[in-house]
């Protein structure tokens, strides 16, 4: 079981490390969009475009970089949507085994689906060399790889945390339920 909570941790790294680009993708992202803006007015105001659609379209591949990309980071943060409602009236031992089934039958489908969906696309776009049809535009290619990026890395992500979910299974570490603690609020989490 070692050996499966190490690759588990392993790809919490990769999926670290690729966070750490969205993160300054945020940064670029609202960078670039304060000069668009900027540009836009004060270019009117002096009689010469400062923005133009190349910069545009990069702000839209930021934000592309961004979500998908963190697609992974989100789960391992468990920063996505869950069913909170029921959850907060399961055992520690009940939640994780929904947590094992919802990510074996739902989650890993949906991102290897999308991921080998999307791989097709990325692969023609970038045979073609698609590119932006408006004046000035970006390369399309290179931004339409992020899909299955973004979703293969969130797939790993959701074998890392049921690899997680499988070693607590059956190491059988549970608190104990106590429904009066948990309808204070006051979460043992």
């Amino acid at each position: 079981m070692r050996r499966w909570l190490d690759l588990a941790e392993r790809i919490d790294a990769l999926n670290k490390a690729f966070a750490v680009i969205a993160r300054w993708s945020v940064l670029m992202m609202l960078g670039l969009g304060l000069w668009n803006v900027v540009g836009r007015y004060l270019g009117v105001s002096i009689g010469h475009n400062l923005s133009s659609n190349g910069l545009i379209e990069g702000q839209w591949y930021l934000f592309d970089l961004v979500f998908l990309l963190g697609l992974g980071w989100t789960l391992q943060r468990h920063g996505h949507v869950r069913v909170d409602v029921l959850q907060s009236r399961w055992g520690e031992k009940h939640q994780t085994r929904m947590e094992l089934l919802g990510t074996l039958v739902f989650l890993l489908p949906f991102a290897l689906g999308v991921m080998l969906i999307s791989l097709e696309p990325a692969l023609q776009s970038w045979r073609i060399g698609e590119a932006s049809p408006d004046p000035n535009g970006l390369p399309r290619y290179w931004v339409k790889s992020l899909i299955p990026l973004g979703f293969l890395l969130l797939a790993l992500q959701g074998i890392a945390e049921a690899i997680r979910a499988w070693a607590k299974l059956k190491a059988q570490t549970f608190r104990p339920f106590n429904p009066e603690a948990e309808q204070g609020g006051d979460r043992l989490d």
